[in-house]
């Protein structure tokens, strides 16, 4: 293992970018029954058996208990990487590699995915709405983080009342921040499944969708704005031929993406009543 080991999440055969510092990891390795070729995340101390609950976390927790030589590290998935030009013809081409995450290391404290507007089904929790009936889960977050963090409240509320966040648990950061994430974010999340079991409002990967709310929390209250990189993220297996893919590619281009995405998703919220 190298001074950099990004971890690529994957719990199906792919192909992974030939590129150095990259770590292809088998999540939910101790409950399957087909053997990928990848490091195990079912090694040396693990949660790998939680993986139905908090998918690619069962790679983070891994790494951050058993991976004690990088410098650099971080976490991506089998389809999904922070790239230099999403549009570009090459899109693998452009994946970020090893030695351009160090460099920006330098300027940045952490590189996350560019935020996005947050659709319905996104959860998001309402001041002019009774607490009855809204996301039961993002109350009991809400709750967690008002008991045993309130100092990171005013982020809490910045993503989960807000309209945009970033998505994917995706992150490259300096070892000393991946792990001061990870000690932060499992102790909730330990306790998030715990009461939500009780409560009967653990869905399945429930653990999963709730870390990307608390990986934005952990980075907003801890970096100023500027030592934040927002990275475009590409999804390796999308259609490129596909509408919307070439609208968006177009507005891009054109600078029009922002102002347009911004008007249409005010009509959107205006509709949903978010």
């Amino acid at each position: 293992m190298g001074d950099t080991a990004i971890l690529i999440a994957a719990h199906k055969p792919f192909d992974p970018p030939a590129l150095e510092g990259y770590l292809p990891v088998q999540v939910g390795a101790a409950l399957a029954q087909k053997e990928l070729g990848f490091q195990r995340d079912d090694e040396g101390e693990n949660i790998s058996v939680k993986n139905p609950q908090y998918c690619e976390l069962t790679a983070q927790y891994w790494a951050w208990k058993n991976l004690t030589g990088p410098q650099v590290m971080g976490l991506v998935h089998y389809r999904r990487y922070f790239v230099k030009d999403m549009y570009a013809p090459d899109v693998k081409g452009q994946i970020l590699t090893a030695a351009e995450a160090d460099a920006l290391l330098e300027k940045y404290d952490i590189i996350l995915p560019k935020p996005v507007y947050k659709l319905a089904y996104n959860g998001t929790l309402y001041h002019s709405k009774p607490r009855e009936g809204q996301d039961k889960p993002l109350l009991l977050l809400e709750d967690i983080v008002t008991r045993r963090c309130p100092e990171y409240l005013p982020s809490f509320e910045k993503f989960v009342y807000g309209h945009r966040a970033s998505f994917g648990n995706m992150l490259v950061a300096k070892r000393e921040v991946f792990c001061a994430y990870s000690a932060w974010m499992f102790p909730l999340l330990e306790e998030f499944e715990r009461l939500g079991e009780e409560q009967g409002i653990l869905d399945p990967r429930m653990c999963g969708f709730i870390s990307e709310y608390l990986l934005c929390i952990w980075a907003d209250h801890n970096f100023a704005p500027e030592k934040i990189l927002f990275m475009d993220v590409a999804n390796t297996e999308a259609d490129r031929r596909a509408l919307g893919y070439r609208v968006r590619k177009a507005l891009v281009k054109l600078g029009l993406f922002e102002p347009v995405s911004r008007a249409a998703f005010a009509v959107y919220y205006r509709i949903k009543g978010c």
